[in-house]
């Protein structure tokens, strides 16, 4: 599974939280910033993907679980 994402703020608010992906996602694409137009800031463009290693740097013994409203109620929950 492949999560395409746009970040858009200051330089070195993005690059610490592409650092914070990394700790979950095989991360792609971080190596180019664009300068946002008429706005502050500039944009990275990522593709995030499932570690295949599974090695997670997170505390398991609390999964968060992740429920849109819009999903139908009987619908299984998604772990991220």
């Amino acid at each position: 599974m492949t999560i395409k994402v746009r970040l858009s703020g200051e330089p070195d608010e993005i690059t610490r939280l592409v650092d914070h992906l990394r700790d979950h996602f095989e991360v792609a694409g971080t190596d180019r910033a664009y300068p946002n137009r008429g706005s502050f800031g500039v944009r990275v463009y990522l593709e995030l993907r499932q570690r295949t290693d599974h090695t997670d740097h997170t505390d398991r013994s609390a999964p968060q679980r992740v429920r849109s409203e819009r999903v139908h109620p009987h619908r299984n929950e998604v772990e991220p």
